[in-house]
């Protein structure tokens, strides 16, 4: 598969990556700076540079999208307001106007949990404008046309990958779930891979990452 990738640059886009080209597929990845690319190409990593304060933005997404097979958000993985545009300032349905323009189906976002509000109050100033965001972005996915899928990972540590997950598609995310990047990026791959679509929580389990979706 031809796949494109935005926050290729984070450590979880950056895993995705090289999961990618492991099992044989092109990353294709969406940088802001000509320095970014040439770091692209050392990892075998197809760069593709957006000039975001153009005026032709979707221009050249619809250039970066054509011919590929799938797209991922991997942008937003981090802890605050506005990251989910850190890759590209472009909102969801802008990206997901420019995927279904250039006839392409698999879309997969990379969310969050979305804890109740008892459970949010401890966890920081911004997070609510953060998870607002992701909401937001999660609603513009799931009223598309594509084969897309929300993927809803706990919070991302860098701990070794275990191969192993717990996906779900339902249940109530609670305070604590995590889930390595390594682990998020197999898992995306996997879903890519099996055509796996709807909303998924993921998070540290026991389940081979190849069995855990079709569980």
């Amino acid at each position: 598969m031809r796949v494109v990738v935005l926050g290729v640059t984070t450590g979880l886009g950056g895993r995705l990556a090289s999961s990618l080209l492991a099992g044989g597929d092109t990353p294709v990845g969406l940088v802001l700076r000509d320095s970014d690319a040439e770091r692209m190409r050392a990892a075998r990593i197809e760069p593709f540079v957006l000039d975001t304060d153009g005026s032709d933005l979707d221009v050249q997404l619809k250039r970066a999208f054509r011919g590929t097979d799938a797209v991922v958000l991997a942008a937003g993985t981090g802890t605050g307001p506005g990251s989910l545009g850190a890759a590209v300032s472009s909102p969801a349905a802008q990206l997901c106007a420019a995927v279904e323009d250039c006839g392409v189906r698999r879309f997969v976002m990379v969310s969050a949990h979305l804890p109740g509000a008892r459970d949010r109050a401890g966890l920081g100033d911004q997070l609510d404008a953060y998870l607002a965001e992701k909401r937001a972005a999660e609603q513009v996915v799931r009223e598309q046309d594509l084969d897309w899928c929300v993927l809803r990972p706990g919070m991302l540590t860098d701990d070794p990958p275990l191969g192993t997950v717990r996906a779900r598609p339902d249940g109530v995310p609670t305070v604590g779930d995590e889930l390595s990047r390594g682990d998020c990026a197999e898992a995306i791959r996997t879903v890519l891979m099996q055509g796996i679509t709807g909303v998924w929580h993921a998070t540290t389990g026991s389940t081979p990452i190849e069995h855990a979706f079709r569980a």
